[in-house]
């Protein structure tokens, strides 16, 4: 019967154990560990007791999930999608309140935030559909929220390090605070690792 050698293999190094470690955790030999890993094929009794060693669902270890979870892995990308056009909307924003009304080059600066701008939307836009959809609704959230903050902790550090002086602590404190949020956004995308209890 067929298992997911790559599934395997990810369970036993995140928990940094060795082919012969799981071996004895498992109660299976150490050649029909490196079979599984080599092979991909398991008796009934070997993916039970692996799915059982993991505290894993038996399905995680099929051959055919292995797709899926790596699906489900990967499926953070529309947080970071959103990031990155929230962060270059935020940039025009900030671009286009330091521009002074009526000096020399300023509605072609103007014309340019809008751009940018246009672009950030465009950017975020389908990744915010996608998330709705999927029901992510905190991770939208705390993405809208958070990467103003962090982008403007970004340019606080920056413009200090320009001047050769450290950002105010309020600054510090929102982009942190923004950090966090998106923190919070990744995590409510990326589902848990589970570890072997005791």
């Amino acid at each position: 019967m067929k298992i997911s050698s790559v599934v395997v293999r990810r369970l036993r190094t995140e928990r940094g154990w060795s082919q012969d470690q799981l071996a004895t955790a498992s109660g299976v030999s150490l050649r029909t560990i490196q079979r599984v890993e080599a092979e991909g094929s398991a008796s009934r009794e070997t993916r039970v007791s692996l799915a059982a060693t993991f505290n894993v669902p038996l399905a995680e270890l099929n051959a055919e999930s292995s797709d899926k979870h790596r699906g489900q892995r990967l499926r953070a990308w529309p947080v970071g999608t959103l990031m990155a056009g929230l962060a270059i909307i935020t940039c025009a924003a900030v671009s286009e309140s330091g521009r002074l009304p009526g000096a020399p080059m300023s509605d072609p600066f103007a014309v340019l935030d809008a751009l940018v701008a246009l672009a950030g939307l465009l950017l975020a836009l389908p990744a915010i559909f996608h998330l709705v959809v999927k029901g992510h609704y905190a991770s939208v959230a705390f993405t809208v929220l958070g990467t103003p903050l962090a982008v403007m902790l970004v340019a606080a550090v920056a413009v200090g390090v320009l001047q050769g002086r450290a950002p105010i602590w309020p600054t510090i404190g929102m982009g942190a605070c923004g950090v966090a949020l998106l923190l919070m956004a990744f995590r409510s995308m990326v589902p848990p690792r589970r570890t072997l209890a005791g």
